[in-house]
């Protein structure tokens, strides 16, 4: 009684109540939740482990260090993947079942969090689909795909341009040493022209493609 005067409760709970009915869920859904939380949290382990192990600087016992860790963080994600899948058919709605690829290959945090949150039948949305936001990505990069193509039909004239140029001017160069009675450096820079032209048709030839 005391605690319900000092912080102004006038009604009690009672089974019909929504709130009631919704902390009775969340209480019910703690166990899961925290199943999901410890996955996640052995597959950032090994996220950090993996990255650490690619480093340059990693000398050879700490790589072997680390590569005994991720096999033993292989084995509790494993565990801890069986928990989730024997709660998540139990779960309002259902949680879909994972295996093991589908897990280490989680890249980012929202994947777990979609996971654990319902309280608002956040499955349900059309965004929480995996294949609706895989489309979406893909929708995406077709739009960026489409503004890079502008951006490339401006570089495209600009590497044209200039690769006649450099041959160009090359050519020029050469004519004035010419002039000059300069013939070594001329030659010199005959030669560095017949490789660079070269170079040059390469490029023309894959914008004229």
């Amino acid at each position: 009684d005391d605690f319900e005067r000092r912080h102004g409760i006038n009604e009690r709970w009672v089974s019909s109540d929504p709130q009631y009915i919704q902390a009775r869920e969340y209480c019910s859904q703690r166990r899961f939740t925290r199943v999901v939380e410890e996955l996640e949290g052995l597959v950032i382990q090994r996220l950090f482990e993996l990255s650490k192990a690619n480093l340059s600087g990693t000398g050879y016992k700490m790589r072997k260090h680390i590569s005994k860790a991720i096999a033993r963080r292989s084995g509790a994600i494993r565990t801890a993947l069986e928990k989730y899948n024997m709660l998540a058919p139990l779960q309002v709605p259902p949680r879909p079942t994972l295996d093991y690829t589908e897990v280490v290959g989680y890249a980012s945090l929202g994947e777990f969090a979609l996971l654990k949150y319902s309280r608002h039948d956040l499955l349900a949305k059309p965004w929480a689909v995996p294949e609706s936001r895989e489309m979406a990505a893909k929708f995406f990069k077709v739009l960026r795909s489409h503004e890079e193509l502008t951006r490339l039909n401006v570089e495209i004239c600009r590497l044209s341009a200039w690769v006649d140029f450099e041959d160009k001017e090359i050519l020029s160069a050469i004519d004035a040493l010419n002039a000059m009675d300069s013939d070594l450096l001329a030659a010199e820079l005959q030669m560095r022209y017949a490789r660079q032209h070269r170079l040059n048709n390469v490029h023309r030839t894959r914008l004229h493609r």
